[in-house]
Parts: C-alpha cells; structure tokens; sequence
C-alpha cells in the first residue's frame, strides 16, 4: 500500500497524542499514583519520565477546555428589564382595544349564507349590537384570558424581539438602531414566533368565550374540556400570523421612528418620545395587522369550533375551503378593520409605554458592549 502523506500523518499523530493526553489526565488518580511511586532519579529520555511530563500536559488541556469563565448577570438582568417592559405593555394595551377585539371575532367567525342579512355588518356596529342585546359587560367577555396570558404573551413578542436585536448588534460591534434589515426582520420574526406558546391557547379560550357570550363557560371550564391539545387548535395559522407580523412590524415601526427623530446631522438622532412611538407604531401596525389578516380569519375559524351551533373541529384545510366557498380571497379579510383598528393602537399603545417605562430609572436599555 502507497505510505501516507506526511501532512495526513501528523495530523493523525496530533490528534492521537491529544486522545492520549486527555485519557491520562482522566486516568490521573490511578496512573498518577502509579507514575508517583517511580524512582525520582529516573532518566529523562526515559518512558516513566516521559509518563509524568504527558500527565501534566494531559491535566493543563482537560482544565483549559473546561474552564468556566466568570458570570456576568448584567445580560440576564437586561433581558429580564426588557420581558417585564414587554409584558406590563401588553396587558394595558390588550385591555384597552379589547372591545374592538371581541367585534373583529364575531365578524370574522359569522358564516355568509346566500340570501340571508348578516347579523354583524361593521366594527362600530357590532360593539353597539353587543352592548344593547346583551350588555356592557359582554363587550369584555374573554378578557380575563387576554388579561392572563397577553402580559407574558406581550413579554416574549417585545423581549425575545429587543434580545435578538441587542445579540445581533453585540456581535456586530454597533448599536441596535444601526443592524442591518435582515437581522430586523429574523429579530423581529423571532419575537412573533416566541409569542405563539401564550398566544395560542390564550386566544383559543378568548374566541371560544367571545362567541358564546352569556353562555360561555368559565376559563377553567373551557381548559378542561378542550384540554393540552385543544388549547392548541389552530397553532399553524396563528404561528404564520405572529412570524410574519413580527418581522414586518418591527423593522417598520424602528424604521418609521428613525425617520422621525432624524436631525440634521447624518446617523444622529434625537431621543424618540412617547408621540414618536405613536405614530411610529400606528404606521407599523396598519401594515402588519392587514397583511396577516388571512392568518388571523383562518385562525378565528379555527378556534371556534366546539361553541355552540360549530363543528367539534375545524382542519384548516376545512377552514380555508370553507371561506374560499364564502366569497372567495375576499373573505380571507373579513374583519379587516377591527382587526386594523384593533393591532394597530394596541401595539402603538404597547410601544408607547415601552418608551416611557424605559425612561424610569434602572430601566434603560443596555448599550451595546464594545469590541
């Protein structure tokens, strides 16, 4: 057989010798004992003098490689300031459009029959509808789900979003305002992706108790009949939802700011205020919350099954030949105002405390580290 070529053969000497080392060094308390108890005096060209020197070697490389370098909790405190931000946010803001919510629900789970007059025509029609037929209180039928779950659910969207932003400009050496749109856009993907664990079984509960009204059951009374795999009904569609908004909402709503709080000067900025977060929000929201509302109606139809006078279950094949037969790419967008009307303040108001909350003191972003 043709001999080896000599860079192939170190390379195997290497790494043998390296196998070799790191079994010593494991082997320490026994082969250590053993080489110990050997004549001191022995020469140094010798195998046992050798033995001793490759132990020593063996035991440097072992605590090298798993050296553990010192804790710092300054990035965990910063992403536990940035989750607590998010989620204060999204309670307050959930809470605040919900009504604008529970009509958006109604209109898009409402089923056209040919000839027939549809019960909810519009946003503003169907609040005064709800609130006249069956009272205040049920404008806010399903909020003690949104209550529970949008305060995490807020957390993770917002958090994992400004985490992934802050990670990237750590590693690129800049600051987070200054990373490229791609990076915004898998941030900002990331966050809607995150969100999903919360925001599917919240809403499954929510539509569930918005569209049986008065007799809906009890949170935990729908938990318990539907159980762990039916919280998760319609998990597809709300997933494309919340991946594809976060990485169009985001980057636009940072973008937008940007151009709002530019100066003169070329990449000098001034410091955004809670009107900028508004309108930067608002501008953001439009576009994110009505590009995704296909996800969102096939969603809703999804998760209303088991109410009452609805299948037991909906696949989302079922779902979208469904709305198809409906009215064909129009009725992907039913509910498209209340939904609009709905995402847009409510992340508009979110980002907006955000920007106040990040004012208080010990609550400032961190900088990005210097390389």
């Amino acid at each position: 057989a043709p001999a080896m070529p000599d860079c192939a053969d170190r390379r195997i000497s290497r790494s043998a010798i390296a196998v070799l080392l790191v079994v010593l060094a494991v082997s320490e308390p026994c082969l250590g004992g053993v080489l110990n108890t050997l004549p001191q005096g022995l020469d140094a060209r010798s195998p046992w003098a050798a033995g001793r020197t490759h132990l020593a070697k063996g035991k440097e490389v072992v605590a090298s490689a798993v050296a553990v370098p010192p804790f710092d909790p300054s990035g965990l405190i910063q992403g536990l300031k940035e989750l607590v931000t998010g989620g204060v946010a999204g309670g307050i803001g959930s809470f605040l459009v919900f009504p604008i919510d529970l009509a958006k629900t109604r209109i898009q789970d409402q089923r056209a029959v040919a000839g027939a007059e549809v019960m909810y025509k519009n946003v503003v029609q169907t609040i005064a509808k709800v609130a006249t037929t069956e009272g205040i209180p049920s404008l806010y039928k399903g909020v003690a789900p949104v209550l529970v779950g949008s305060m995490p659910e807020g957390a993770l969207q917002i958090g994992v979003n400004n985490i992934v932003r802050q990670t990237f400009a750590d590693n690129l050496g800049t600051t987070e305002d200054k990373i490229p749109l791609a990076a915004e856009v898998f941030s900002g993907a990331c966050g809607g992706a995150a969100q999903v664990v919360v925001s599917n079984p919240m809403e499954r509960v929510k539509i569930l108790q918005q569209i049986m009204g008065k007799q809906a059951s009890s949170v935990v009374e729908i938990v318990k009949q539907v159980g762990i795999k039916g919280l998760y009904t319609g998990w597809r569609p709300c997933l494309g939802r919340d991946v594809f908004f976060g990485a169009i909402y985001f980057p636009l709503y940072n973008n937008v700011k940007k151009k709002l709080t530019a100066t003169d000067k070329p990449d000098v900025y001034r410091e955004a205020t809670v009107m900028d977060a508004l309108a930067a929000g608002l501008v953001a929201g439009v576009a994110a919350a009505g590009s995704t509302c296909p996800f969102d109606v096939v969603k809703t139809r999804m998760q209303s099954a088991g109410a009452a006078g609805h299948a037991s279950t909906v696949s989302l094949r079922a779902a979208t030949a469904e709305l198809w037969a409906e009215g064909g790419a129009k009725a992907f967008f039913k509910g498209f105002t209340g939904r609009v009307g709905r995402v847009a303040p409510q992340l508009a108001i979110c980002l907006a405390i955000v920007e106040a909350i990040k004012r208080i003191p010990g609550f400032e972003p961190g900088p990005a580290k210097a390389n």
